[in-house]
């Protein structure tokens, strides 16, 4: 087959993409690749797929003049699909990609640079991480010759773990090199490859179906002369297997297949043939014992799903959702909010809590669960991949500590939450509150030095006076104590101004400044849509709970008493004299600089007797619109 020559005046990378059912991820995948910082052009080559994916691909992107879509018709194979549109491509540059990976804007500039700092590769690969954020097995590896088969087969590695000759073939585990170095193999699954070495080597053997054309490659283009380079500080996400999960037993029969035409191409005349005959029937016995797990698995699995309700363990998103969102302290009340927003929204959230979601989720297929606590274990963040934004819901005086590893893992906006008890509290007498404050000043000088030296946009958000479903400590404790004793009790005439916020608007605010340039490094005070007095505001609360409003006034010294009664109860230990004291000064901050640079419009105070109090029996629905 004559290969097309590249232009000389074109700088464009050509990304070939082979989908067979790839789902929606194959959107996601060319979506990504289009968002890159280079000139592409993108060929997908479809070996008659059957769900929809072409379509869904046409239908969202078709558009773009820089995506070209071959439909083979019928299932050509992996290497047979991609050699039949490389006659279409012009770059020097040729990425070959599967349709279930996610790259980053600067992926590709990056692997170009080091392939131009290397002349002498012919091929990289990056690291490929899974969706959970760890490595992924086979992006860099020895070739698995007969003898390193044999091992594996065996696990001889974990009888002679001191032996070098019986080490592993994958190098999944080993520390990452510090800098592009070379390697035996990559992974077919992101290959990126010089033209002039392509048109040097030839074409994919296609005498593979599917698996270990990547590995005959890496063998030929070794043979030829040329380096296969690892560029470990360049990563992607691949799902792996979403267009053959439905049949796991053809992908087994094809991979031991390849497996056996690759021993007999290349290692026929410098093994023993006693050994070759082994190696070769282990291979097929492995294959059997595979084959008749996967018969019985899907057997006992007819009619059910798996753990998560997904097809996937942890899939990537099902549209184009770049960049990851990480979302810290996700089971808040805000998080409560923000986390459905930000999935219908199309991002890929990594949802950061120290204790798991509880309740019912929906599907995962646009939401990671990480189980971490950031207070402690602040490098935990560094197996998040993929993720350029922030939203930080867990207390402000976490923060600081965890931008050095944001940075690292290429974290570029946050958003962050503090209060407007910076203001309120800080007269107070009351050394908890006290030190509260001290905190919130400190960690947003800190914010904003640190993601001044990193490059990091900021954005830092003061809220008032949260509420919305059940999980706060203000209006929340009013209604647990109307719902307990009948009445509510006011120091004064409670006077003092108010302006509650429901958590949804926050979560709101906080997708209106992620594209938002007006709002890079600046501080906001978000209040409520209603300035109410305090009174007014516990009025609301009778209101939305059914009952007719029962205010007691009473003095100071009979408020300490009552108050010192209730702190035996849970609900009410957090209740001290100095938020009694401020029932009756006004609390109200101005929103005005958030509507204008983002359109912050908060809702009017409505209080529901449908609020969750119980922390949220159904958890993260769709995004509410009421109060």
């Amino acid at each position: 087959m004559q290969l097309c020559k590249p232009d000389p005046v074109i700088s464009v990378i050509s990304v070939i993409i082979v989908n067979f059912n790839g789902g929606r991820l194959l959107t996601a995948c060319v979506r990504s690749v289009l968002g890159s910082s280079v000139p592409v052009e993108v060929l997908v080559s479809d070996n008659g797929s059957t769900d929809g994916s072409v379509a869904d691909l046409r239908r969202r992107l078709g558009d773009d003049p820089r995506l070209r879509v071959v439909e083979n018709g019928a299932n050509l194979g992996f290497a047979r699909a991609n050699n039949a549109v490389l006659p279409m491509a012009a770059g020097d540059y040729l990425l070959f990609l599967n349709p279930d990976c996610i790259v980053q804007p600067d992926t590709l500039e990056r692997m170009r640079a080091a392939m131009d700092a290397n002349p002498a590769a012919g091929m990289a690969g990056c690291l490929i991480r899974n969706p959970d954020g760890s490595e992924q097995a086979g992006c860099r590896r020895f070739v698995p010759t007969p003898w390193r088969a044999f091992v594996r087969v065996f696990r001889l590695s974990r009888v002679f773990r001191n032996s070098p000759r019986f080490s592993s073939f994958i190098l999944t585990g080993q520390p990452l090199p510090e800098r592009a170095t070379p390697v035996e193999a990559i992974s077919g699954a992101f290959m990126f490859v010089r033209r002039s070495a392509l048109n040097h080597v030839g074409l994919m053997d296609e005498g593979y179906f599917l698996h270990c054309e990547d590995l005959d490659w890496c063998m030929r283009f070794r043979a030829a002369g040329f380096t296969i380079l690892f560029v470990p500080d360049v990563e992607i996400v691949h799902a792996k297997g979403v267009g053959s999960a439905g049949r796991p037993i053809h992908v087994e029969w094809y991979k031991h297949k390849g497996m056996i035409r690759f021993y007999r191409k290349f290692f026929r005349h410098t093994y023993p043939t006693l050994l070759l005959f082994v190696v070769t029937l282990a291979v097929w016995t492995r294959f059997s014992a595979i084959a008749a797990v996967l018969a019985v698995r899907k057997f006992f699995s007819r009619g059910t799903k798996d753990a998560t309700g997904t097809s996937l363990l942890v899939s990537l998103p099902a549209d184009q959702r770049l960049p990851g969102v990480i979302v810290t302290g996700a089971t808040s009340q805000i998080g409560y909010f923000l986390i459905p927003r930000l999935r219908e929204a199309d991002y890929l959230v990594h949802a950061v809590s120290r204790r798991p979601a509880t309740g019912q989720q929906p599907a995962a297929d646009s939401l990671v669960w990480h189980e971490i606590d950031i207070a402690h274990d602040r490098n935990a963040l560094q197996k998040i991949a993929g993720a350029k934004v922030l939203i930080h819901l867990a207390p402000l005086g976490t923060l600081p500590d965890l931008i050095d590893t944001l940075a690292q893992i290429g974290v570029r906006r946050i958003v962050a939450f503090g209060s407007t008890s910076r203001y309120s509290k800080l007269t107070s007498t009351d050394q908890g509150e006290q030190e509260f404050v001290r905190e919130l000043i400190e960690s947003e000088d800190v914010l904003a030095r640190k993601c001044a030296e990193y490059g990091i946009a900021w954005t830092l958000f003061r809220p008032t006076l949260i509420y919305g479903c059940g999980m706060d400590k203000n209006v929340t404790t009013i209604a647990h104590f109307i719902r307990r004793f009948g009445f509510f009790p006011i120091l004064g005439e409670g006077k003092g101004l108010r302006q509650p916020v429901h958590a949804d608007d926050l979560a709101a605010a906080c997708l209106a400044v992620l594209d938002c340039p007006a709002a890079h490094n600046r501080a906001y005070n978000l209040s409520g849509g209603e300035t109410l007095t305090y009174r007014q505001m516990v009025e609301t609360v009778f209101e939305g709970l059914g009952k007719k409003p029962r205010i007691v006034k009473i003095s100071l010294a009979v408020f300490a008493l009552l108050l010192k009664a209730a702190s035996v109860l849970p609900a009410y230990r957090h209740l001290n004299l100095e938020m009694v004291n401020r029932i009756n000064l006004d609390l109200d901050f101005d929103y005005l600089a958030a509507h204008r640079d983002f359109g912050y419009a908060p809702r009017k105070f409505k209080f529901s007797r449908t609020a969750d109090p119980h922390h949220g029996e159904h958890r993260y629905p769709a995004a509410a619109g009421g109060g």
